[in-house]
């Protein structure tokens, strides 16, 4: 491990590459080599930031006869037209999906993949055997599982410094970041997540509080400026109170906890939403995909609008007035933009990131309640807000214990 070896990030898409693309930029700015693995929509967010990545298709065997027959065969599963590159896609299924065989047999594999679809994936030895290769000085990821796991076992196992950067509150999560050893680093929103951690066993000099760099925009100049800009170019400098649906896929089993969920949910949500705008003249919707969501827009209705995937987030969340939400990140980066954030508490990941049991938003236990949450909850405004995010920048935060761990490695 030289200083040219490079720093590793490693994201999915969605809030998970949005917390470490300033950490690349700033990696970067300090003279560091850097390599970002994007897995799934994660290259799409970093095609936008002109970010330099790799993909599933790019590691070693990806090209290999087995993997890719493994990966058309599942792919073949998979609606044609998606967010993710078809290359990308086939790589990620038949590298995992080896790796699976390896590890337990055609058979089981088969088995496994059956019962538990892509979250029997934990390909840890594709990591390693890549980090023989590649040779990385520093591993970085969030708290996803599966990839991102894996890259984090695998660099315990090789003697690679690892930090695990939690976008939220990692309640689920705390299943394997709480174990001893998991990541030298864990980088964390808040002292209340940090704590969770102590008590589950975590050393103290192991766990730091740096807040979200995905975070820091929201409530820039800047981006005030775009929420102003965006309402006039929408039109919606008008009496109408907006509100937002941030959508979101509810799978039918949990990743890593014994609870199933209603594939529904999402529609039904905003189908509700639809019909509140339907009979009261006085609100407009705007509804907006999570990118990994295959949906078609209903067009056609009255104040009922899209949000296309590459608007900007934070200008968005400046111009409209209330955010409806299941467990998206969009609600706490709505809570910190001072909106009035609706949460529907019936979703398989409402005990991941319980925004009404903290104060960040008015719950509903019932898609049927949203109509009187909608009439009656008090809108915020910016003044109301606590300051979640850090006065010192996150992204100095974790870029300082990063250089640290280098430090030690050098």
């Amino acid at each position: 491990m030289t200083k040219s070896s490079p720093i590793l990030l490693v994201a999915y898409g969605g809030g998970h590459v949005a917390m470490l693309a300033p950490i690349f930029r700033a990696l970067k700015a300090s003279g560091y080599p850097v390599t970002f693995l994007a897995l799934t929509t994660a290259g799409k967010f970093l095609d936008n930031l002109n970010i330099p990545y790799i993909g599933y298709k790019d590691l070693p065997g990806a090209n290999d006869a087995d993997a890719q027959a493994y990966g058309r065969q599942l792919a073949s599963a998979i609606p044609p037209g998606g967010p993710v590159p078809e290359s990308e896609t086939i790589a990620y299924l038949g590298l995992n999906y080896r790796e699976l065989v390896k590890l337990h047999g055609a058979g089981r594999a088969e088995s496994l993949y059956a019962e538990k679809g892509r979250q029997a994936f934990l390909p840890a030895g594709l990591f390693e055997s890549w980090f023989m290769e590649l040779k990385p000085s520093l591993v970085i990821a969030t708290n996803s599982p599966r990839s991102e796991q894996a890259a984090i076992l695998a660099a315990k196992k090789k003697g690679i410094p690892a930090i695990c950067a939690i976008d939220l509150f990692g309640l689920q999560e705390i299943q394997w970041i709480g174990n001893p050893g998991y990541a030298n680093k864990i980088c964390v929103l808040n002292e209340d997540v940090r704590q969770m951690l102590l008590k589950k066993g975590r050393k103290p000099e192991e766990v730091v509080v740096t807040g979200n760099p995905a975070f820091e925009r929201i409530n820039s100049v800047e981006a005030h400026a775009a929420g102003i800009a965006l309402r006039k170019s929408r039109n919606w400098n008008d009496e109408l109170k907006t509100i937002l649906w941030a959508s979101q896929i509810e799978p039918v089993q949990h990743p890593f906890a014994p609870r199933r969920g209603d594939p529904e949910l999402p529609r039904r949500i905003e189908n509700q939403l639809r019909n509140f705008v339907s009979h009261h003249k006085g609100f407009r919707l705007v509804v907006r995909y999570h990118p990994s969501e295959q949906v078609c827009f209903r067009e056609g209705q009255d104040r009922v609008e899209l949000s296309p995937r590459d608007e900007d987030l934070a200008a968005l969340l400046h111009a409209v007035d209330t955010v409806v939400v299941t467990s998206s990140t969009v609600g706490l980066e709505a809570y910190i933009a001072g909106r009035q954030v609706i949460s529907v508490d019936c979703s398989i990941f409402t005990d991941d990131a319980p925004y009404s049991r903290m104060g960040i938003a008015s719950g509903v236990s019932k898609v049927e309640n949203l109509d009187e949450l909608l009439l009656t909850a008090p809108v915020r405004n910016s003044g109301d807000k606590e300051d979640l995010h850090q006065k010192t920048s996150a992204t100095q935060k974790i870029l300082e214990t990063a250089k640290q761990l280098i430090r030690n490695e050098i």
